[in-house]
């Protein structure tokens, strides 16, 4: 079938190249089909993650809160007279701290997104 290329390449060398140029097609097409099974496979594995985590989030949070709750509850009950409160006053500063915080943060990323615009003209390209 290769006979007349043999006439001007060595026989051996192009059977080299030969198995050379089928290994590396094999490898680009098996290539092609492994990263799109890859990709799958890593799409499905991270959905499920996230769900899992979806799932525990809300748990997590409310052994989070009731931890904090516990240790204001303890922190005001180290005190002498007025104990109820100091703790009432320790349950909302931590519940005011919060939600300063929440708004704090909304504040920031609105303050990101609009912080070049007011300056745009003045900026160089």
């Amino acid at each position: 079938m290769f006979e007349f290329i043999y006439n001007y390449v060595d026989k051996e060398e192009f059977t080299k190249y030969l198995r050379l140029t089928i290994v590396i097609s094999f490898y680009f097409f098996c290539r092609h089909y492994y990263t799109k099974w890859a990709t799958q496979h890593q799409i499905k594995r991270q959905i499920a993650m996230d769900n899992q985590e979806k799932l525990e989030k809300p748990e997590r949070e409310k052994k989070e809160r009731e931890a904090e709750q516990k240790r204001l509850e303890d922190e005001a009950a180290s005190f002498g007279w007025g104990k109820k409160t100091r703790r009432n006053l320790k349950v909302s500063e931590a519940v005011l701290n919060d939600q300063l915080m929440q708004v704090r943060e909304r504040h920031q990323s609105a303050y990101d997104a609009a912080e070049d615009h007011d300056i745009e003209d003045l900026l160089e390209e």
